[in-house]
């Protein structure tokens, strides 16, 4: 019998068969390529070829070009300026043809193109990033992970049906300064911080997101780790204001904050609706990463000036506005779990990105 017990006690010693507690590394590698790969050319041929957009009205180069250089629309100036080039480009060596859309008769092919391809491509470089955040070396993907950002991809996708040239761009510069965040040289943070900052600002206010998400990590984390983010406050916050008030003063035109009164749409009511059930999930999903509400409702409260300018001079029907809100979400939780996952010992290997 002792020998027996010795058997069973050396038996639970020994490390799990990783084949089959977890998926090999070979299959986390392939996961990794699906979701960076295929699942964005998937995304992208079904929102942007199948089922083109019955809600933008601008797309013809006419209207864009109307739109954009005025009112609120025309401080927008880094993501309206890279579709004008990108535009220019494909007009100068493909011949165009018309395509017209069910909001804008008058569109184009090769407007319509630079709109996708530009998108496109923005939303694949946010889609990687994302993706290794959630990529721990040597582990790979966790499940619970992988819920959080599935729902995120596919809420993401539905806003696409809102077609214009800054939001997946300012959701990647979004991306770059949380990702800053991540760096443990607090220069190189800082570098990508400012560089996030200045852009993000120039391509659409829905940077100051990034202030909201510094604020909300500052006052969640323990206070060694705080402190950083609340250099990265400063920097981020500083940098943004000026750009911000630089833009109001040198753009030719009067000054303007929001285009004209909308009261956030709520004509609607079930936009609001189907926004709180789509946040509630959001949070529920995002508790099985960090369980307490607590971090949810700071940044929550860390977001509400952008949240009242919504209501004031926006719509709460367009999910595209919320998405910055929901991607602040996942990232702090992503981050607090991970910080959790630091076993007693000191050793953080699994804690870093």
């Amino acid at each position: 019998m002792s020998q027996l017990n010795r058997g069973l006690s050396a038996l639970r010693r020994q490390p799990k068969d990783s084949a089959s507690s977890n998926p090999s590394m070979g299959q986390q590698y392939l996961l990794f390529v699906v979701l960076a790969v295929a699942l964005p050319i998937v995304i992208l041929l079904s929102v942007e070829l199948w089922m083109v957009t019955t809600y933008t009205s601008a797309i013809s180069i006419g209207h864009v070009t109307g739109q954009y250089f005025s009112g609120i629309y025309r401080y927008r100036i880094l993501g309206r300026d890279q579709f004008l080039v990108l535009y220019r480009f494909l007009h100068a060596h493909f011949a165009d043809r018309p395509y017209p859309l069910p909001r804008d008769r008058e569109a184009w092919f090769l407007s319509y193109a630079a709109f996708a391809l530009s998108n496109g491509l923005y939303f694949a470089l946010s889609n990687l990033m994302l993706l290794s955040f959630l990529w721990v070396k040597g582990r790979g993907f966790a499940d619970c992970e992988l819920l959080l950002y599935m729902y995120y991809t596919f809420l993401l996708a539905l806003s696409m049906a809102v077609v214009t040239p800054y939001d997946q761009l300012a959701y990647l510069l979004l991306l770059v300064g949380i990702w800053g965040t991540r760096q443990r040289s607090i220069s190189a943070g800082t570098a990508l911080i400012a560089i996030s900052a200045i852009a993000g600002t120039l391509n659409r206010e829905t940077e100051f997101l990034l202030a909201s998400f510094l604020a909300t990590m500052a006052l969640v984390s323990p206070v060694l780790q705080a402190r950083r983010y609340w250099i990265y406050l400063a920097v981020d916050f500083t940098l943004s204001c000026a750009v911000y008030v630089a833009l109001r003063l040198l753009v030719p035109g009067s000054v303007k904050v929001i285009e004209y009164p909308t009261h956030g749409g709520i004509w609607a009511p079930e936009s609001i609706v189907e926004l709180t059930l789509l946040f509630a999930a959001a949070i529920v999903f995002a508790m099985k990463l960090h369980r307490t509400v607590r971090p949810a409702l700071v940044l929550l409260a860390m977001c509400s000036p952008y949240i009242v300018t919504i209501f004031i001079g926006s719509s709460f029907r367009e999910l595209r506005i919320s998405m910055p809100i929901l991607l602040c979400l996942f990232c702090v939780y992503l981050f607090l779990h991970r910080a959790a996952e630091a076993v007693p010992d000191g050793s953080a290997s699994t804690a870093e990105p």
